[in-house]
This record gives structure tokens, C-alpha cells and sequence, in this order.
């Protein structure tokens, strides 16, 4: 890890001199109006939602910024603004963001002026040469700065906790990429605001004013999705209560769930779905008698009837509707005639594992990684696609434990 940070410092050292060499640093009012743009977001913060940003403003400061202050002026900025990002953030943490924002910023500004574009009011006479000349140097600057900052991210997470490229590379593109593509076009209106229509610093109220709104209602729902997750929690200690054996299984059944959907490519909404319905997956249990769920007899005819249970329990929740198919199907979903929906084989998969190696099998026993592995392998349901996500999730939850 400490390898992997020392190697991204350097390149944005590198990087910076080259610019401030090349483009030069030149400290004016206007780097000073976007440096308390940058402050203002840090304080604000970003606004997330189900583990995702959805509204943040530093993205659109930094874009407007490689358009405005230059490329050298950008990632001055951008070294500033991830070096102060998060209150409680360790300090190996804090020179990593540091470094990977003034690289994406500096790359940005670079590919903007690499491309021809400007944002001085004189070379921008008519509508073709805002076209040419700004816009599309700015979305050239959007896209280059976007992937950098996912090679980045997708890099340290490789390192942290094994997770391949490839996967958080989609991931990210999937949960944040149309959200750029906003931030590329609220920008686009903050610099023509600010130079071609010479209102200056007046731009930003009439810009980022109305994003202000936005933010803070994306803030309540964030608000609503943390009173969901609470809600959660408290069906959870239900089922733990009612079976004290299976105390921490709801959790990491639903943390190996959404590994599994993540590796296997499934979309972001399908990804929590169905880490939601790994965290639901036994709550039938409780209308069982405790006896019976206490004795974890799976054997029993009336226990193979707690999936079909738990799912009628939640079904008047809307926001747990898309993972009610996999809650109802996960307990025949290996062994079904027909062929059950992934999230349904997902959650029996991690069930499974997880009650081999973690709570043990109905006679005591509590087998190995690899032995568990086995006896998943003889399923009808349980493919090697399905496995080798397993294996990956696996190693993820190994490398999370490492790094923390």
C-alpha cells in the first residue's frame, strides 16, 4: 500500500513541476475566488448516497478551474482540495487523495489545452468557436480527469483489498459516470458565465446557487436511506435474538453477497438488492417456533417454509421490493429444477458457504475454506462462474482485514 501511495506522490510531484514549468503559476483574484469555492465544498461535503456520491461540487470547481486557472493552476488546487478532504482521515489517506486530485486536475487541464480550448473572451467571437474552442476541449478535460480518477481509485483498491481492476474500473464507471457528465455541463455554464459573459465571480451564485437547493434535498433522502439501513439493523437483532447461533451470519452473508454481485458485473441497483437481501435472508426465521429455529433442523418441513415467510413479512416495503425474489428464492436456489435468477444462486451461495465454515453443519461440525468449497462445487445450481466469485469475494474480505 505504502508502495502504491509513494508511487502516485511522485507522479503528481513530477507532474506539477512540469506544469508550473511549462504552463507557470501565476496567483490572481480568481484563483483566489476558487480557493474559497474549495473550502466552501470541503465543509459542505459531498452528499452520498447507498455508498455513492451523487451531488458534489469540488468535481465542477476543479473542471471549471483547468478551464479558468490553467492546468498548473488546477492541480494547485486540486492538491489542496484533496489534502483537506475528510475530517478524520488517516494521514497516509490524506497524501493519497492529495496526490491523486492534483494529478486528475493537471491531466484535465492539460487535455483542455491540448485540444485547443480557451476561455478568453476575445478568441471566443460566435457560437462555433464556444463550441470548438471551449466546450469540447471542456468534456475532452471532463473525460480525461473522470479517468483518471477511476484508474486511481480502481489502483489503490487493488492493492487494499484484491479487488481486480477491471471490476471496480466498471464499478465506478457504472455508479458515477453519468454524474460527470452533469458535473461536465454545470461547468460548461459556470466558465461561459464567468469569462465569454464576463460576469465573473457573479457566475457562481447563479450556477452553484440553484446546486445548493439540490444538495440539500439529495441530503434528505440520504437522511431517509440511513433511517432504512437503522431499520435493517433492527430485523437483523430479530433474527439474532430469536436464533443467538447465528450471530454475525446476516451480515457476513450480505457483505459476501454484494462482493459476489460486484465481481459478477451486476448493476449498481442489482448489487444492493442483493446485498440487502443477504442481509434478510433468514428474517422467516422468526415467525418459526424457537425451538425448531434454535435447533437448526433444515430437515424439518415446516423450516423450508421461512424464505417464502421472511419475503411476505417485507413485502408492504417498497424499498426492499427488488430484493424480495432473492430473500423468497435463495434456500431452494441451488438445488431448484429450474433455473433460479442470480441474486437468488448469489445469496444461497454465501448462506451456504458462510453456515459451512462460520456457524458449522447441523452435527457440530465447522468445516474448512476449501472442504466447504467442495461440497458447493457438487450443487446443480452452483457453476464455476459462481465460484471463482465466491473465491474473489473471499480474498477481498481477507485483504479488507489487512488494511484495516
Amino acid at each position: 500500500m505504502l508502495g502504491y501511495i509513494g508511487v502516485v506522490v511522485a507522479l503528481a510531484v513530477g507532474l506539477l513541476a512540469f506544469l508550473i514549468g511549462r504552463y507557470g503559476v501565476f496567483p490572481t483574484w480568481e484563483f483566489a475566488v476558487f480557493a474559497v469555492l474549495a473550502v466552501g465544498q470541503l465543509l459542505a461535503g459531498d452528499v452520498v448516497v447507498e455508498r455513492r456520491v451523487v451531488l458534489s461540487f469540488s468535481s465542477i470547481v476543479l473542471l471549471a478551474g483547468q478551464a479558468i486557472l490553467g492546468p498548473a493552476g488546477a492541480g494547485l488546487l486540486g492538491l489542496g482540495m484533496g489534502a483537506f478532504e475528510g475530517r478524520s482521515v488517516p494521514l497516509r489517506a490524506r497524501v493519497f487523495n492529495a496526490a491523486e486530485v492534483a494529478i486528475f486536475s493537471g491531466l484535465g487541464g492539460l487535455a483542455f489545452l491540448v485540444a485547443g480550448g480557451t476561455a478568453d473572451p476575445a478568441q471566443l467571437q460566435d457560437t462555433s468557436d464556444i463550441v470548438f474552442r471551449l466546450a469540447l476541449p471542456l468534456l475532452l478535460a471532463d473525460i480525461v480527469q473522470f479517468l483518471a480518477n477511476v484508474l486511481l481509485l480502481a489502483g489503490v483498491v487493488r492493492v487494499a483489498q484484491g479487488v481486480p481492476v477491471s471490476v471496480q474500473v466498471r464499478t465506478l464507471v457504472g455508479s458515477t459516470g453519468a454524474a460527470y457528465i452533469g458535473y461536465g455541463i454545470i461547468a460548461f455554464l459556470l466558465v461561459v458565465l464567468w469569462r465569454p459573459a464576463e460576469l465573473g465571480p457573479v457566475a457562481v451564485l447563479l450556477v452553484l446557487g440553484p446546486l445548493l437547493v439540490a444538495q440539500w434535498a439529495y441530503r434528505q433522502h440520504a437522511e431517509e436511506l440511513t433511517g432504512q439501513g437503522r431499520a435493517l439493523q433492527v430485523l437483523v437483532a430479530a433474527v439474532e435474538a430469536k436464533a443467538p447461533h447465528l450471530t454475525g451470519h446476516s451480515t457476513r452473508v450480505a457483505e459476501l453477497s454484494g462482493h459476489m454481485a460486484q465481481h459478477l458485473g451486476l448493476r449498481p441497483q442489482m448489487v444492493s438488492d442483493t446485498r440487502v437481501a443477504g442481509m434478510l435472508h433468514d428474517l422467516g426465521q422468526t415467525s418459526l417456533p424457537t425451538a425448531l429455529v434454535r435447533s437448526g433442523d433444515p430437515a424439518a418441513d415446516s423450516f423450508s417454509t421461512y424464505p417464502a415467510r421472511g419475503a411476505d413479512l417485507l413485502r408492504g416495503l417498497s424499498f426492499l421490493a427488488g430484493a424480495l425474489p432473492a430473500i423468497e428464492g435463495h434456500h431452494t436456489a441451488l438445488d431448484a429444477d429450474d433455473h433460479p435468477a442470480l441474486p437468488a444462486r448469489i445469496v444461497g451461495v454465501a448462506d451456504a458457504y458462510d453456515l459451512l465454515t462460520e456457524v458449522g453443519t447441523p452435527d457440530g461440525l465447522v468445516l474448512r475454506r476449501d472442504e466447504a468449497i467442495e461440497i458447493l462445487r457438487g450443487r446443480p445450481h452452483v457453476d464455476a462462474e459462481l465460484l471463482q466469485a465466491l473465491e474473489a469475494s473471499l480474498a477481498r474480505r481477507i485483504g479488507e482485514e489487512v488494511s484495516r
